[in-house]
């Protein structure tokens, strides 16, 4: 079974800072406070390793975890967060309608340079079609992979924008939630408290 989490606060975060995959974002005290909050929280599910993302901020939630846990920790570029090329850094509020309308249409145009959407949601699949669900493995990583894996389990052969926009909306992912994965055919479920809250597709 996968138990995957966002990685905790960044004053990027609190500022509303388009992070993608600048790698300058670092845990805040309130972040490094959050990661022990979810650890605490991961006792329960006996968990065996970490798999986390390779940039400084997963990293470092994950190293958190890792010692509250005492297990090991592997780091995956596969599950970097969705590169927003020229877009990274950008304050969201700063982003005119018109102008994220041209980034949907096409990220990859060089007024953006970013990922593709198929390369991320195709990387993210590949992550998780070689993953022991055997095993209770920690996944460390960011919102944007976590709506491409709700993506991708909703429809494994063909990346749908709609269906990624309509739950980075309305699927509210905070900094260190705990979600948990049984296998690539169940949905992914969101820890609130004690309950497990589905994701509706």
């Amino acid at each position: 079974m996968l138990y995957l989490t966002r990685h905790t606060e960044t004053d990027g975060n609190r500022a509303n800072i388009i992070q993608g995959t600048d790698d300058s974002f670092v845990l805040n005290e309130t972040g490094k406070a959050q990661a022990v909050t979810a650890a605490e929280k991961l006792k329960r599910f006996n968990i065996e390793k970490i798999v986390s993302s390779d940039l400084t901020r997963a990293k470092q939630t994950a190293e958190i975890i890792k010692d509250i846990l005492n297990v090991t920790v592997e780091y995956d570029p596969r599950l970097r967060e969705y590169d927003f090329g020229r877009l990274n850094g950008w304050s969201k509020g700063a982003i005119e309608p018109t102008m994220m309308g041209l980034f949907i249409s096409n990220p990859t145009v060089p007024e953006f340079n970013a990922e593709s959407f198929d390369n991320a949601f195709t990387r993210v699949g590949n992550f998780l079609n070689t993953q022991d669900y055997a095993k209770n493995t920690l996944v460390v990583t960011h919102s944007n992979i976590l709506y491409f894996m709700m993506c991708y389990l909703e429809n494994k052969k063909r990346f749908d924008v709609f269906s990624y926009l309509d739950k980075s909306q309305k699927i509210k992912v905070n900094n260190g939630d705990i979600l948990r994965l049984r296998n690539l055919e169940s949905d992914i479920k969101i820890l609130r408290k004690v309950n497990f809250c589905k994701v509706k597709h």
